[in-house]
């Protein structure tokens, strides 16, 4: 109940930004922040294991979602990265490499070639959400194809959350099974997770983060949940 409140209004902001005119300008800054943050997980990686290539996994985005089309044909063409894109397959997906042409599926999401020989290793997903909640946790759509795709693979990647507004709630409304941020980048700020769990998350932020959400006046969602 809680979580379905709240992934409405995260979706309802969204459906607000996509047709602004500071659309353009937002996007400009999850991409200058997810470059950056790329750029030094790249650069780390070719220090420690030299010329192997990380194995990145994109998105190809929905109108609610950062555009992260220049990204995502900037680094087709790097040769220390491999890219990959979700292809939908039994009510999860699986990871191919992205390849032209793509073709518009279900859900409106465009995937690339099927392929026999999918990827199983992923080293950094960059995932879209429409929140996030204080466990560092995802809320999609709610179709679970994320959940289901990344509950199978031994290595976990190192998973970015990317939106274009700062859903976040202090409350716990996700699932254990539900997948767990690296790091979150929005426009406005961005969070990282420094351990394996959210405990170890910068008191600052979180204190600041609390303080705007108050003024962002959060009773309204207490008396959606009461009704």
């Amino acid at each position: 109940m809680q979580k379905a409140i709240f992934r409405q209004l995260f979706k309802d902001k969204l459906t607000k930004i996509k047709h602004s005119k500071n659309k353009i300008a937002l996007d400009y800054k999850i991409q200058k922040q997810l470059t950056k943050e790329l750029h030094n997980i790249i650069k780390n990686n070719k220090l420690k294991k030299g010329n192997k290539p990380l194995n990145i996994l994109f998105y190809y985005p929905l109108a609610l979602e950062f555009n992260c089309k220049k990204l995502l044909y900037y680094y087709k063409k790097q040769q220390n990265v491999k890219i990959f894109l979700p292809f939908m397959h039994n009510f999860g997906f699986k990871m191919v490499k992205f390849r032209l042409p793509l073709q518009k599926k279900a859900f409106g999401v465009y995937e690339p070639p099927n392929s026999s020989n999918p990827s199983k290793k992923i080293d950094i997903a960059i995932i879209p959400v429409i929140g996030m909640d204080q466990n560092f946790k995802r809320i999609g759509f709610g179709k679970g194809m994320y959940d289901r795709a990344f509950y199978s693979l031994k290595n976990k990647p190192y998973n970015i959350f990317i939106c274009r507004a700062f859903n976040y709630t202090h409350s716990s409304i996700t699932q254990s099974h539900d997948i767990q941020a690296s790091s979150f980048i929005t426009p406005f700020l961005s969070l990282k997770l420094k351990g394996k769990n959210h405990g170890n998350l910068d008191c600052n932020k979180l204190h600041s983060l609390r303080i705007s959400s108050r003024r962002r006046k959060l009773h309204h969602i207490k008396e959606a949940l009461t009704q």
